[in-house]
C-alpha cells in the first residue's frame, strides 16, 4: 500500500485544529517579534498571548518569514520514510516563506515535495488545505489534488475589513496621512487579495456597520453558488463584532459551511485588531 500524502502549511493559514487533526496537517511556525523578544506562531505564542501583548506593548510587532532549513528539517523525514508531501502556503507575494519551501525541495534533492500557492492568507488559506485535505482522502495524487486547486483558485476571493490603521499605514498601503485621516473619519479600508496574490485597498467606507455590509455585498456580487460552497469568517480579536457579522453571513449568503477562526500573531501583526475578514 502506497503511504498516505502528508499535508503541510504554515502558520499564516490559522489553520483551525479541528481541520488540522482531521487531515493530519503539520503546521510550519513564521516568527513574531516584539522589539527583540521572538515568537514561533502558535507555538511560543498564542493567539490570546498575542493580542494581549499588542495591547501593552507600545512598539507594533514585525514578523520573519520561514527559512529555507526550517523547512527541510520539517520535511526531512516524511522523505526518508518515502511519502509524498504536498505543501499549501501562503502568497508569494506577501512573504519569502512560499519560496523557502521551494528551497528546501530543492536542498533535499527529492520530487516527492509539491508545493501550492495559494495567492491567499489565514483562512483563505485554510480553505485549500481543507479541499486538498478531502480530495487525499479520495485517493487523488498530487498532480491532481494540485490541478483541483488551480480551478478553485480562478474564482477564490478574500475581502478583509481593517478596523486599526496604523498596522497598514506601517506596511505602507495607506499613507500616514490618510490614516490619520481615516481614524478622525472612521473611515475602515476594505482590502482585497488580487489574482496575482498581493493585497490592495479595494475600497474605503465610513463606520463598522457600513463596511461589514460591504464585505456581504462584494462576496453577493461574485455571484458564488452559497447554498453548495464552504465560506471562512476570520477576525483579528474583534469581540462581539464577529458573531454579529457571522449572522450577516448566514442570513444574507446562506452558505453550505461556514468556518470560523481567530486570526493568528503573524496575520495579525500586519492587520492589526479589530479586524474582519470573508472568504471563499
Amino acid at each position: 500500500m502506497e503511504p498516505k500524502l502528508k499535508l503541510f502549511t504554515d502558520s499564516a493559514a490559522d489553520l483551525p485544529r479541528s481541520i488540522r487533526e482531521q487531515y493530519d496537517v503539520d503546521v510550519v511556525p513564521l516568527s513574531v517579534m516584539f522589539g527583540d523578544r521572538e515568537y514561533k506562531d502558535n507555538v511560543t505564542l498564542t493567539p490570546e498571548e498575542f493580542y494581549r501583548l499588542l495591547a501593552s506593548d507600545p512598539e507594533l510587532p514585525s514578523t520573519n518569514q520561514v527559512n529555507p532549513h526550517e523547512f527541510a528539517e520539517a520535511f526531512r523525514p516524511y522523505v526518508e520514510a518515502g511519502q509524498e508531501i504536498l505543501y499549501i502556503g501562503l502568497s508569494h507575494s506577501l512573504s519569502g516563506t512560499f519560496q523557502s519551501a521551494v528551497i528546501a525541495r530543492e536542498m533535499l534533492n527529492t520530487d516527492r515535495i509539491h508545493v501550492f500557492d495559494t495567492h491567499s492568507a489565514s483562512l483563505g488559506e485554510s480553505l485549500y488545505v481543507l479541499r486538498a485535505g478531502e480530495l487525499a482522502e479520495a485517493g487523488l495524487s498530487p498532480a491532481e489534488i494540485i490541478a483541483q486547486l488551480e480551478r478553485h483558485r480562478e474564482r477564490a476571493f478574500g475581502f478583509i475589513m481593517l478596523d486599526a490603521l496604523d498596522h497598514i499605514v506601517r506596511g505602507g498601503r495607506l499613507s500616514k496621512t490618510q490614516g490619520l485621516v481615516g481614524s478622525i473619519l472612521q473611515i475602515k479600508p476594505i482590502l482585497t487579495f488580487t489574482r496575482e496574490g498581493t493585497v490592495e485597498v479595494r475600497d474605503k467606507v465610513r463606520t463598522v456597520k457600513k463596511a461589514l455590509q460591504s464585505l456581504i455585498d462584494k462576496a453577493q456580487a461574485e455571484q458564488v453558488d452559497f447554498a453548495n460552497a464552504t465560506i471562512a469568517a476570520a477576525h483579528t480579536n474583534a469581540g462581539d463584532l464577529f458573531p454579529e457579522f457571522v449572522a450577516m453571513v448566514q442570513e444574507h449568503l446562506e452558505p453550505k459551511r461556514i468556518i470560523e477562526g481567530l486570526v493568528g500573531p503573524t496575520i495579525a501583526t500586519h492587520a492589526g485588531p479589530g479586524g474582519i475578514g470573508l472568504f471563499f
